[in-house]
């Protein structure tokens, strides 16, 4: 017995994991275990360049689609009126540059022919330009939004990105065009690569593979140069072929790099990380001298810890498993386990206890969820029907009588249709509110629909009618005050159905009754109560109440749906 305890104790085979792993490792470290950590740190490299380029490719993507989307607004919100007037036209474009100066260059608009009419700010030469023999100038004319690859500005000779939008009149057709220019290294704009670093060697390009042009870089002098010729370097050439993601390469300088690419979102270009495989396994050669020489004391030390860790940490484990394990028999009941230790295994067992809390708490939202009304908080009608029964029960005990007010907005869809469905949602918890303060504290207020409420009454005395008709026609004013939205002020009216009993009827009859009357309520004019009686057994017709038990009492300015 013994003997088998032994085999199947964790001690045991924790030393001999120990003692296997001592001689395993032994012979791994130096042939296995380097060359693994060598491919892995490369890999965790390429990824972090990965993530790099793609987070600069996102950001650049954002800069370059903000002052795209920027044009557009400005197309759309341009007066047609103005492109006859340039005086005016320069004032609006001069009021709109300054207001947000995406454009470090400024903004421009030519006439349908490509001819620049006005700019702002004002360059000189910049007018006398056309852009009839730009290639894509027709593709603006069709309607589209154009990033234009990157060029030489034919006024201030510096390396700029443009940017064309179409410009129409009052009957939709395109007369002209709207444009902004930015420097490449304008602040704001792709100033941040050049600032970028990783580590002492590594660099940051942003790259045009239709021209195979440098657009922006971490080393300022490579700005608007062009690549290494094909043949060069192997992988940049993969990547103007449409290469993404990460790879190892000989580089033009004959220097071994580690490069990932990321396309920029909604342009042709990418952007490159470049980073020396040198330089980003510094550890490799340091990992491999500390292996050498702790490797016999790290072999002596695993057989201690491991004991010491069995009999000293995992006692408390042991224990809370045991009262974990009569927990689950049904042995004991469910509550927290004692906490010795603030360690590992004191955290777990405070976790354990926690998600023991949460359980409970779950069990008691989910029984709160399945008898309330999500948006109200009110009952639903599984709650009221628990609460007809139990109040037909007392009154049947008791001998008084029960009221049942079926309450249905009037004026309510149209506010819901018109506003939506958060507005929607905002008056039907303020009506909630409002009903609340007219429902006594014994009563019972849910929510059974859309827009309909039911108002369960107890405890009437004799004459019972009189009771629910003083609380229909505080209902009534309550819904009846005006509403205050942000979209203004609205008034609401409600239909009020009533059924009595003293107690001998059943829940859904009395439930029906109400129902019934409501309708006539609203068949009466709306925005009014109907009592209709109610019997065990019969069904009622509201239609046909008996002299004196319909009630007209409308607040002023009640809506009508």
């Amino acid at each position: 017995m013994k003997i088998k305890r032994i085999n199947c104790s964790l001690v045991t085979r924790l030393v001999l994991f120990g003692l296997v792993l001592i001689v395993v490792s032994a012979v791994l470290r130096y042939y296995i275990l380097i060359d693994f950590l060598q491919r892995d740190q490369a890999q965790v490299a390429a990824d972090q360049q990965n993530t790099i380029a793609s987070y600069l490719a996102q950001d650049i993507g954002y800069r370059v689609q903000e002052r795209a989307r920027f044009l557009e607004r400005l197309s759309a919100h341009l007066p047609p009126a103005l492109l006859k007037d340039r005086a005016a036209l320069s004032d609006w474009l001069r009021d709109h540059q300054q207001l947000q100066p995406l454009f470090s260059q400024g903004l421009f608009i030519t006439d349908g022919a490509g001819n620049i009419l006005v700019d702002y700010p004002r360059m000189a030469g910049r007018r006398n330009l056309t852009l009839a023999d730009y290639p894509d100038f027709t593709r603006v004319l069709q309607g589209a939004t154009l990033v234009c690859p990157p060029m030489h500005s034919p006024v201030t000779g510096k390396p700029v990105l443009a940017m064309l939008t179409p410009l129409r009149d009052g009957n939709g057709r395109i007369v002209g065009i709207l444009g902004g220019s930015i420097e490449l290294t304008a602040p704001g704009f792709l100033d941040h690569l050049q600032q970028a670093r990783l580590g002492p060697s590594g660099s940051f390009l942003l790259i045009s593979p239709a021209q195979r042009l440098i657009i922006a870089s971490s080393d300022e002098v490579l700005v608007y140069t062009q690549l290494p010729p094909v043949g060069k370097d192997a992988l940049m050439d993969q990547a103007m072929d449409g290469l993404r993601g990460s790879g190892t390469g000989v580089a033009a300088n004959g220097v071994t790099e580690i490069k990932a690419f990321a396309s920029v979102p909604d342009t042709s270009w990418l952007v490159a990380v470049t980073l020396p495989l040198a330089s980003a396994l510094p550890t490799v050669e340091r990992t491999r001298a500390l292996i050498a020489r702790g490797a016999l004391i790290q072999g002596g030390m695993i057989v201690v810890l491991v004991v010491l860790a069995y009999l000293w940490f995992f006692r408390p484990l042991r224990r809370a498993a045991a009262l974990a394990e009569r927990m689950t028999r049904v042995d004991l009941p469910l509550s927290p386990l004692p906490v010795e230790r603030r360690d590992e295994v004191g955290h777990l067992t405070m976790a354990f206890n926690g998600l023991l809390a949460r359980l409970k708490l779950h069990q008691a939202e989910l029984q709160h969820q399945a008898h309330h009304d999500v948006l109200t908080g009110l009952p639903n009608r599984m709650m009221l029907a628990e609460r007809m029964q139990a109040a037909l029960t007392h009154a049947c005990r008791e001998r008084n009588g029960v009221a049942l007010l079926f309450l249905d907005l009037d004026g309510f869809k149209p506010i819901n249709d018109t506003l939506g469905h958060k507005a929607g949602d905002q008056v039907l918890q303020e009506v909630t509110r409002r009903l609340r303060q007219v429902a006594r504290h014994g009563d019972t207020l849910a929510r059974v629909g859309g827009d309909e409420f039911v108002l369960l009454v107890t405890d009437l005395a004799q004459p019972f009618e009189h009771g629910a008709q003083v609380l229909a026609e505080k209902c009534i004013h309550a819904v009846s005050e005006p509403l205050c939205l942000p979209q203004g002020d609205f008034t609401l009216g409600v239909s009020v159905g009533i059924a009595v009993c003293d107690g001998s009827c059943d829940a859904d009859s009395l439930l029906q009754a109400a129902d019934k009357a409501m309708y006539a309520a609203k068949n009466n004019g709306r925005g009014c109560y109907v009592i209709a009686p109610a019997r065990p057994g019969c069904t009622v017709n509201p239609l046909s109440v008996p002299e004196g038990t319909a009630g007209t009492t409308r607040p002023a300015g009640s809506a009508h749906s």
